[in-house]
């Protein structure tokens, strides 16, 4: 059984940029702050996240099919359940000696589920695992994608700072933090299990007071809260050849429901 690892561009941003992990506290539905800016790409609905495989195991080449040298490919479909198992696993095509070993790996799969706004979604999928034999002997290996394509999640990655304005890695500015206020859980999202990631752009004045707040990426009923939050944050003044000088720096926030 084999672990993967998480991977997507959200979290590539929090290694390159520096994450803020959120310990959201339970609170009621903000309204949109003042002076909150969304940037284009994340103005679009709804915000979807992509199912992501986290837990894999491989089918196991039958003993007969392999001597025989028998080859071919196991075509299954299968829905993606609200808690990342897999449900309704059944056969589409595949050879009778090969089809039990497919089912019955696949079966032991586990995903980060779909999510629309933060809400995690059944989906249904498509399963290819091919059986073949080659010069290095006999192998297995699974593909899986959306049996309907599901809407495109919005653009995350980030635009230019605007002209004039140094933009600072979050691993940085984390460092010159002097105040943090931790954003509030709308309380409407604690039975929905609702979770997601919200990135935005904190602009931050010579004296080091946050001025102003872009949301880049996240679903939307994260939103508010997280420029809500940072709105509040205080920096120390970020210096170049001794003098103070206004930055733009990414804060990345993770959402849970509280415990």
């Amino acid at each position: 059984m084999t672990s993967i690892r998480m991977a997507g561009i959200v979290l590539a941003l929090c290694s390159n940029l520096g994450v803020m992990g959120a310990r959201a506290q339970q609170g009621p539905a903000r309204p949109q702050g003042e002076g909150t800016q969304v940037v284009a790409a994340a103005a679009d609905a709804p915000y979807t996240e992509e199912a992501r495989l986290i837990q894999r195991v491989d089918p196991v080449y039958p003993a007969q099919a392999r001597r025989t040298f028998m080859t071919g490919t196991v075509v299954l479909a299968a829905t993606i359940a609200k808690d990342g198992s897999l449900a309704n696993l059944k056969i589409v095509t595949g050879n009778v000696a090969l089809s039990p070993s497919g089912t019955s790996a696949v079966s032991k799969w586990k995903f980060e589920p779909y999510r629309v706004d933060g809400v995690a979604t059944a989906v249904d999928i498509t399963i290819n695992e091919d059986f073949t034999i080659g010069s290095s002997g006999a192998q297995t290996t699974s593909q899986w994608s959306l049996l309907k394509p599901a809407a495109t999640a919005p653009a995350r990655t980030l635009p230019p700072p605007p002209a004039g304005l140094m933009r600072i890695s979050g691993r940085v500015m984390t460092g010159m933090l002097d105040k943090r206020v931790e954003p509030v859980y709308p309380a409407d999202s604690i039975a929905l299990d609702a979770r997601g990631t919200v990135v935005l752009l904190a602009t931050i004045r010579k004296t080091g007071e946050v001025s102003g707040v872009a949301v880049v990426s996240g679903p939307q009923r994260f939103r508010d809260a997280a420029a809500a939050a940072v709105k509040q944050w205080t920096y120390h003044p970020y210096l170049v050849d001794g003098s103070a000088v206004d930055v733009q720096t990414p804060v990345v926030l993770e959402f849970a429901p509280p415990k």
